[in-house]
């Protein structure tokens, strides 16, 4: 399947609603059959039926109003013994066309495979059109879930015709690089059962925002019972509710209260921000000046131009060159607000309240102290909390490991050492570490990208004839890639030419990008000396230059 804009691939995680527990067998029929992983966001099973005729597939697909979908006649299956059966026929969407999405957004259909064998309890799905498109390890079973968080999670969606799913993923995670759950939206109504290992904080977020660039997310706490969600239309969103569970109300209670308190001071400020933005006032001359060049290149100047410009939009922040002064008042008087109205209450109910809500909001704060790029607030009283408290009485919880990473994360600067992360080295499909990599070379690139990220691949670029130039006298880099696909990293490295070591991130399974403080971001350039400590972070490429040429010529 395909479509004319840009792709947000996801992985699926389990896109069902809630299913009776039953064990394995041969059942004709499965509803809502789960899955180990799949490369289309798209297209989602809500049923197989199984005949002595044909093993059919009833589906969805989703994509924005207007918007197409193409769906191959090339589609199969293949069991575990590697044997395919053929697609022989579709009801309720044409093949090998660009089908043009209703203004539901959505459209349901039946795939007619050959009669898949009897005692087969898992098949893949592929679609052979051009992208290659699977479903891996279908279910031909009802599975038996045994995790200790088993979570209902039902609602009511107010006036949103336009809004036929919703993505559920991890709080603080980036959904173009992390596994994601898609439930339906059927008649204004949702009902999805969640299985979780841990009591942890998640999000539902409408699909169709995703889409169009933004989002609103909904916070809640993952445990054992009902929650019931009232989800509004988008300029209504912050009158969405949950309701139940013995965290989230609470949770919710305590967010909403501090909003609300923030909210005044943050309305006046936003008139009188606006105010100088309408006045030309809010940037300094340079950087205004730089948004005005932005403004006249096309997508397609990113490499060559606007990459650029961004750098030295960044470079002006770092110089506190980047806001007017009038800007830079206000900008302080926000900061300050969020810190003692927001930051230190949640701080205060993380070191009174030991227990998960409070854990939830330590690591809330704590990702914002480490991610925020509008505030800087200092991670140090969060990580000593944790570090005093909450790993000790939660060692295995999911929490835990983040909050380490962040930890690592916090001392990422020029003079401090360099993570010891490992990666996928695809050419062996072994892991490989960092610092072995690094092991005889004088000073080492780390280049953190994604395929889908236009700066970093400008980045990239701009630094081949750098390393081309130096790479004889010591230097070296050393690419790892954050994506949902290894395809995705094999053909941006054939186009772009990248002539060094490339090794890839999958879904963030490492936590590499959270451990180099940039989890939000699709990438950053570090430099690396000869013992394995930072000589830059975030280095735009001018800045690497000028570095390399002290040290080499």
């Amino acid at each position: 399947m395909k479509r004319t804009t840009f792709i947000i691939t996801a992985i699926i995680a389990i896109a069902s609603c809630s299913a009776p527990l039953m064990s394995r067998g041969n059942e004709t029929l499965i509803m809502n059959p789960e899955f180990d992983a799949s490369d289309t966001n798209y297209m989602m099973l809500s049923k197989i039926e199984r005949t002595d005729t044909a093993t059919i597939i009833y589906a969805d697909v989703y994509n924005l109003p207007n918007y197409w979908i193409y769906l191959s006649s090339n589609g199969k299956l293949k069991d575990s013994k590697g044997k395919t059966y053929k697609l022989l026929s579709c009801d309720g969407f044409q093949l090998d066309k660009e089908v043009f999405m209703p203004a539901s957004g959505t459209m349901s259909f039946a795939l007619y495979f050959e009669p898949v064998d009897k005692n087969e309890k898992m098949v893949d799905y592929i679609d052979l059109d051009e992208n290659n498109e699977s479903i891996i390890g279908i279910k031909l079973y009802k599975v038996r879930h045994t995790e200790p968080v088993q979570c209902l999670l039902k609602g009511e969606v107010l006036d949103r015709p336009q809004s036929s799913r919703l993505v559920l993923l991890k709080s603080g995670r980036d959904f173009r690089t992390t596994k994601v759950t898609y439930i339906p939206v059927r008649d204004g109504k949702f009902e999805y059962m969640f299985y979780a290992n841990a009591e942890e904080a998640y999000q539902l977020i409408f699909d169709d925002e995703i889409r169009r660039g933004f989002g609103h997310p909904v916070d809640f706490i993952a445990e054992s019972g009902t929650l019931d969600f009232t989800l509004n239309p988008i300029d209504k969103w912050q009158d969405n509710t949950v309701k139940g569970g013995k965290y989230t109300g609470d949770y919710h209670a305590m967010v909403d209260s501090l909003n609300k308190k923030m909210r005044p001071f943050y309305h006046e400020l936003d008139e009188k921000m606006q105010q100088l933005q309408d006045e030309n006032k809010y940037y300094t001359p340079e950087a205004g000046e730089i948004y005005k060049q932005l403004q006249t290149f096309n997508k397609a100047d990113f490499a060559t131009k606007k990459s650029a410009l961004y750098d030295r939009i960044d470079q002006l922040k770092k110089e506190g060159k980047y806001l007017s002064e009038e800007a830079r008042v206000l900008h302080d008087e926000g900061e300050r607000i969020y810190k003692t109205v927001y930051v230190d209450n949640l701080l205060e109910y993380a070191k009174t309240h030991v227990n998960i809500m409070g854990y939830t909001f330590l690591v809330k704060i704590t990702h914002d102290a480490i991610e925020q790029e509008d505030y800087k607030l200092d991670a140090a009283p969060m990580l000593a909390i944790f570090h005093d408290i909450y790993e000790k009485k939660y060692p295995r919880h999911p929490y835990t490991s983040l909050m380490q990473s962040y930890g690592q994360a916090a001392a990422i600067q020029a003079g401090k050492p360099c993570p010891d992360v490992a990666a996928l080295d695809v050419t062996t499909d072994r892991e490989v570490r960092l610092l072995e990599l690094m092991k005889g070379k004088k000073v080492t690139l780390i280049h953190l990208w994604a395929s889908w990220c236009g700066p970093c691949r400008a980045h990239g670029m701009a630094m081949i004839p750098v390393y081309e130039m130096y790479k004889d006298k010591g230097f070296s880099v050393i690419g790892i890639s954050r994506e949902q696909k290894k395809e995705a990293m094999d053909m941006a490295v054939k186009k772009d030419k990248y002539p060094w070591v490339n090794l890839l991130e999958l879904n963030d399974e490492h936590s590499i990008w959270t451990k180099f403080g940039i989890g939000n971001a699709g990438g950053g350039e570090f430099l690396v000396d000869a013992q394995g400590n930072f000589l830059a972070v975030n280095a735009t490429p001018e800045e690497m230059k000028k570095i390399l040429q002290k040290l080499f010529d």
